[in-house]
Formats: structure tokens, C-alpha cells, sequence
């Protein structure tokens, strides 16, 4: 939407003055409004592409000066809104906005040219977005600073309700809380370098939110509904010693110099648990260590505290839910949870996120509210079924029936248990709209349950609309956990399989019912990768069987990647060592990193390991306009491709003539690195001979875990 040239198709409604000096117009057309920001009359950077950083349609030229259009949708200005005074918890919403994205540039070295009410869009979500994406400014420490304390001057405007002056904050609001006004006299006065003090700001104010949103402390009816239902719990015949056991689990601390022989000993005075446990502990998903198990204490020491507290927390909790008479409802239930629970856990290790045994608990507690209820309290769940049914929403029929929800009786009884905050904190639900970036690991623990009970609802509901709901759930979390719609089938399947085996490691059922079985085969839908097939079916791979040595040496340097990717490291230092981990393990001919030119739309490589190959890479040269070959088609739909005869009449046609004349290789593979839609370029590899580069499919895994690798490191440092 580039234009030229004076002309009317942006009809100017009014001028905004802005409390900086500057100004913008308020134009429209085609019945949508813009907000019009002059464009700087020197070169300027634009910022990368964020969530929080509104990007403009193009620009336009009115009465000699050039501006960038940015649309306003259903988003207003931050200004509008200041007249209804958002609450404690709402400003600092809005704030964790504003320093994420003042992160987001200051980790480019870039600063906005103007922060303030007016520069500030919020949708009807509360959602923030800040102009002047094509207005960076470049290197300029001192411009980071005033945008920190800019970023006070709105967090002063938000909370008191007036524009910033030298009226101290807690004049204005004596009522606020003391750690609020001292994060926002911090930012004021900026004392330390810009970027530490954001950063350190953000996550105080999401620890500050996730503490206040405590969903668990009720009032009025709701309470009085709580102690009644926990009352009921009470007074059962088995609740007390199932809580007795529970508690004295999640009391043990890492004060306790002989913690493991404290849980050692908790779980033996249980002789089923201990049975139970060390079944499921020698059973194949455990069984990475070799040898068999035969005691609690080698059990702890082998696979670690954490994995075994929680093995025994969720076999306390699920063995003594299925002895009851309505057995398969509850068994429908507790099924979900366990799902839930392993979904939880996998997204984490897909992430590479340290909180994953952890996940493991917060994911099968976000249904825990449920399984109380159909477990103590029948007569209510089926009556809730019964509103479901007559049309009413799940959460209205729950509340309408308990008096509360779910979440907040699941919740409570955590908190009961003396389960850590961080993990009752995990069950309090997102409101609507696109969930933050977590900062601290409670946050992320929150952000995987939540995420995970959203992707379990979904599966377990109707299959006709699960498909049309993928895409709305990755944008949601897509800033606080980018998953792309592959990789969620992905994990899904990963973790159908160990669902399977936890099933009949656990109950010995061989073909289970109700939900188990739904879960264990349920998609989301068609795999993407599966809606657009090559051009010819034999660009499929196929596989045979390679000597073991590869599977140990791709392994070891996975490992050394993840090592890698916690500490400082290079960019290109950790893609050379992916690509050398490649040529080592698999024994390529060569390996080369190619990436995109975004001015020429081609892939050029840029280093490799093999023969010659510094007078390869300047040849090595993919233009991506040529659609029709197997680097664009790889590139173009994110699939990767295994050519085993590069000469083979239904091949050759998608092999590009520059490739040809290189005669470099018949065998060749090709792992692409697409960034959320943003196509970077790819991982090759290649055999000279046909045919003689065999790779199983635990193998292929392996190389395609590293290709995630260089993705994650891309990802952290554009972050």
C-alpha cells in the first residue's frame, strides 16, 4: 500500500497531540481507521516483528509529509481508555505488555522513538501494542533508557489515574501496593543499565500478578461453597489417610539432608504403592538405565527425587480413585488427567523447559477439581452432565451446580496437601485472549498446564471442529510458548505412546474404554504435512536398517547441544558444531548450513564440512522463485526430503540444472528451518553414490532433534 503521491483515498479525521511534543492523524479509508506516524527523514531501522509491536499496512504521503499507516482494527488508543480507570492488576497487565516489548528491542539494541498514551494501542482483550516499528532507533543506549522510564511514566498514569507529574504515586493512591510503587518509582528512575532493569521489572511484575490473581482465595457464597465441599471431603472414610499420605510427601524439603530416605520411607509403609511404584519403574518407560529395580531406595538414586515424588504422588492419588463402584467415570476422568499430565510434561521437554517433571503434576491436577467431584460427590456430577446436556456450557453447568468452579476446588485441595504455591498457582486458568511470555519457572508451570488442559479439551471433544480451533490456540500461546501446527502433532503422538504404555503399566489393561481409548487415538486433524504432498510420491524417504554407532554419536551430541544452548554460546558456533555432529554421526560427504537472502529471495551456504567445500559453498546457490524442485518444495511447505537416487526418472525433473552440473551427490537430505511461517533456510546433507545413505527411523528422529536445536538457538538469540 505504498503511495507516492498526495491523494484522498486516507481522509484525515483529526490531529493528536501527543504528551511528548510530537503529533499523529487519525485518517481512514475504505471505512477502516490509521493511525498515521510521520516517517524520520533519515534512514531508520525497522524493528523485528513481535506480538506486542503493531506493524504498519505501508505509508502514505499528505501535504508533503510521508507517514506510516498503522491500521487500528478494534484497538484503541491507550489514551481513550484512561478515562475508565483500569484496576491494580489490569495497569499491571497492560505494563508486563510494555516491557516485553521494550525487551524484545532492547535484546536487537534498538529503542522507540516515542512511548506514551497516544503511541500506545490496547484491544478490547486489554492486549497492548506499541507504534513505531518502522522508526527504530538503532544503538542508542541513552534512547533505551528514556524509553524505560517512559514505560514508568504510563505504569504512573495507569495506576493513578492522571498524567505523570511530580505528585508522588502514593499520594495519589495511598491504597496501592508498596512493592507496585516502588517497581514503578524503579522504572522512573532507571538506575542501571536499561536492559537489566526491564528485564528484572518484567518478571517482577508477572510474579506480582500471578500472586494477586491467587484465584483459590474466594469470597461470600463462593467460600461458604468451598468449606462445604471440603467439609463433605473430610468426612469421607478414606479422605484422611489419603491426605495424610499426600501431605507428608509434599512436606518433605530440600532442607531434609536425608530427604531420600525419607520418601523412601513414606512410600514403603504402603505395601500396594510400593509394588505399584516399582512395577511402573521397571516397566518400559523407565527402563533407559538398564537392569532391573527391585527396591525404593536404588528406584530414588537412579531416576532422582522429583521423578519418583511424583510417581508415587500420582499413584496415591489414582489408585485410590478407582476403587469406587462408579469405576468408569472415574476411570474417565483420572484417564484424562494422566494424559494431561504426560502432554504437560512432553511440551516441556519439546521446549526445553527444566520444569518438565513438575508439568508432569500441574497438567494431571488442572483436572483434579473434576475427579473430586465425580469421586466424592456422584450425585452432583451426573446432575451437571444433565445441565451440559440441556444445552447449558461445562463451566456454567459446575458453577451453577458446586457453586464454584473446577479450578478453584482442585486448587483448594492442593493447597490442603501443602502442594508448593508455585504448583497451586499452575491451576489458576487464563482469561481469554493471547497468553504472555512467562519469566520465571511458577509462570511457565502455569503456562504448560493451562496449555496442555486446552489441547486435552479439545481432543476429547466433538473431532468435527478440532481442526478449525488449531490455529486460534497456536496464536494465543504463541508468545509464550511458539509451537508451530507440525510440531503439535508432533508431540501429541509422542505422547499418545507413552499414554499407552502408562495405561497397561498401571492398570493392566490391555484394551482400555471410554476416554483412554479416544485418547490414545485422537488428532487435532490432518498432519500438516500430510495436506500438501510432494509433487512425486518418491520424494518420499524410505529407510533401512545402519549399524548402531550412528544412534550413540547423534545422541552424545544432542547432548552436548542442549549443554550448550543453557549457557553463553555463538550463533554460528553452535550451527557448526550441529553441522559436525551431522558429518561425524551419519558420515556425509558433506553437510552445509544454507540460509536466506531476503533482498534476492535465494538460499546461499554459507559453511559446511567435506571435500572442497570452500569452493562449494559460492556455487551452492537456490533460487526461490524456481517453486518446482525439492529445495523450494522442503522450504516452501516445511517438509523435510530424502532423495536416495537423484537420477531416477521421477526425480530428476526436481532437481535444479545448477545441481546437476555440480555433480556433487545422488543421495542428499534436507532439513528445513522455518521461525513461525519465517522461512531461514535449511540443514543438508549428502552422499555422492545412490542409495547409499540408510538411515532408520530412530536415526532420522535424532537428526531432526537437531535441526530443533538450531531452531531453539536461532529463537533465543532473535529474542
Amino acid at each position: 500500500m505504498n503511495r507516492d503521491n498526495d491523494n484522498a483515498e486516507y481522509q484525515p479525521i483529526r490531529h493528536i497531540h501527543c504528551s511528548d511534543g510530537s503529533q499523529l492523524l487519525l485518517a481512514s479509508t475504505s471505512g477502516q481507521q490509521y493511525l498515521l506516524m510521520p516517517m524520520p527523514e533519515e534512514a531508520s531501522r525497522v524493528a523485528p516483528h513481535h506480538g506486542l509491536l503493531a506493524s504498519p499496512s505501508g505509508d502514505t504521503i499528505l501535504n508533503s509529509q510521508q507517514y506510516a499507516c498503522y491500521p487500528t482494527g478494534d484497538s484503541k488508543m491507550l489514551a481513550e481508555t484512561l478515562q475508565a480507570k483500569p484496576d491494580a492488576r489490569e495497569a499491571a497487565g497492560m505494563a508486563c505488555d510494555i516491557m516485553e516489548a521494550l525487551l524484545h528491542l532492547q535484546l536487537q539494541q534498538l529503542a522507540l522513538p516515542n512511548l506514551d498514551a497516544e503511541h500506545t494501542l490496547v484491544n478490547p482483550h486489554g492486549q497492548i501494542s506499541l507504534l513505531g516499528q518502522h522508526a527504530a532507533i538503532a544503538d542508542d543506549s541513552e534512547q533505551q533508557r528514556h524509553n524505560v522510564q517512559q514505560a514508568g511514566q504510563l505504569l504512573y498514569q495507569l495506576l493513578g489515574g492522571r498524567p505523570y507529574s511530580s505528585l508522588a504515586l502514593q499520594k495519589l493512591r495511598p491504597d496501592l501496593d508498596t512493592e507496585l510503587l516502588q517497581l514503578c518509582q524503579t522504572l522512573l528512575d532507571c538506575p542501571g543499565p536499561a536492559i537489566a532493569i526491564t528485564r528484572t521489572s518484567l518478571a517482577q511484575l508477572q510474579d506480582w500478578l500471578v500472586r494477586q490473581q491467587r484465584f483459590i482465595r474466594t469470597e461470600g457464597n463462593q467460600q461458604a461453597a468451598l468449606e462445604q465441599l471440603l467439609q463433605r471431603m473430610r468426612h469421607s472414610p478414606d479422605f484422611p489417610a489419603l491426605s495424610q499420605a499426600i501431605s507428608a510427601i509434599n512436606h518433605i524439603g530440600n532442607a531434609d539432608s536425608e530427604r531420600l530416605q525419607v520418601l523412601a520411607e513414606i512410600i514403603l509403609k504402603d505395601f500396594s504403592l510400593t509394588n505399584k511404584l516399582l512395577k511402573v519403574v521397571n516397566a518400559a518407560n523407565f527402563s533407559q538405565f538398564g537392569g532391573s529395580v527391585s527396591t525404593v531406595s536404588r528406584a530414588i538414586v537412579i531416576l532422582g527425587f522429583d521423578t519418583i515424588r511424583n510417581l508415587a504422588l500420582t499413584l496415591l492419588l489414582f489408585e485410590h480413585m478407582h476403587n469406587r463402584s462408579h469405576a468408569q467415570e472415574v476411570r474417565d476422568v483420572a484417564t484424562k488427567a494422566l494424559f494431561c499430565g504426560l502432554l504437560a510434561r512432553s511440551l516441556a521437554r519439546r521446549s526445553r523447559m527444566q520444569e518438565a517433571e513438575e508439568a508432569l503434576i500441574c497438567g494431571m491436577f488442572q483436572q483434579l477439581g473434576e475427579l473430586l467431584c465425580v469421586y466424592y460427590f456422584r450425585n452432583e456430577y451426573r446432575l451437571i452432565h444433565k445441565k451440559i446436556s440441556a444445552g447449558s456450557s461445562a463451566a456454567q453447568a459446575v458453577q451453577h451446580t458446586l457453586g464454584l468452579s473446577y479450578a478453584t476446588l482442585g486448587a483448594s485441595t492442593a493447597d490442603m496437601w501443602s502442594f508448593p504455591e508455585r504448583i497451586v498457582s499452575s491451576l489458576e486458568p487464563y482469561p481469554l485472549g493471547p497468553v504472555r511470555q512467562p519469566q520465571h519457572s511458577a509462570a511457565r508451570l502455569r503456562m504448560l498446564g493451562n496449555l496442555a488442559n486446552e489441547l486435552t479439551h479439545l481432543l476429547t471433544g466433538p473431532s468435527g471442529i478440532r481442526a478449525g480451533q488449531v490455529q486460534p490456540l497456536l496464536v494465543r500461546y504463541e508468545r509464550a510458548c511458539a509451537l508451530e501446527a507440525n510440531t503439535l502433532h508432533e508431540v501429541i503422538t509422542e505422547t499418545q505412546a507413552e499414554f499407552a504404555n502408562y495405561l497397561q503399566e498401571w492398570s493392566g489393561e490391555a484394551t482400555p474404554q471410554g476416554n483412554a481409548q479416544h485418547l490414545k487415538t485422537a488428532a487435532l486433524g490432518p498432519h500438516p504435512d500430510s495436506q500438501h504432498p510432494a509433487p512425486a510420491a518418491e520424494l518420499e524417504a524410505s529407510y533401512v536398517h545402519t549399524t548402531p554407532a550412528t544412534t550413540s554419536l547423534l545422541s552424545s551430541g544432542i547432548q552436548d547441544i542442549t549443554t550448550t544452548l543453557l549457557g553463553n554460546y555463538q550463533l554460528n558456533d553452535l550451527l557448526r558444531m550441529i553441522l559436525e555432529i551431522m558429518y561425524r554421526a551419519v558420515g556425509f560427504d558433506h553437510v552445509l548450513l544454507c540460509t536466506r537472502d531476503p533482498r534476492q529471495n535465494t538460499l546461499h551456504a554459507r559453511f559446511g564440512f567435506g571435500e572442497d567445500t570452500a569452493a562449494l559453498l559460492p556455487q551452492f546457490k537456490i533460487d526461490l522463485q524456481q517453486q518446482d524442485n525439492a529445495f523450494c518444495i522442503a522450504m516452501e511447505r516445511n517438509v523435510d526430503i530424502f532423495i536416495e537416487d537423484a537420477s531416477a526418472p521421477a526425480i530428476s525433473s526436481h532437481i535444479p540444472r545448477w545441481y546437476r552440473q555440480l555433480d556433487l551427490a545422488q543421495t542428499f537430505i534436507i532439513f528445513p528451518l522455518v521461525l513461525e511461517k519465517r522461512k531461514i533456510g535449511f540443514l543438508y546433507g549428502d552422499k555422492k553414490q545412490a542409495h547409499s545413505l540408510p538411515l532408520r527411523p530412530d536415526e532420522l528422529n535424532l537428526l531432526k532433534t537437531l535441526r530443533n536445536q538450531a531452531l531453539l538457538a536461532i529463537r533465543q538469540k532473535q529474542n
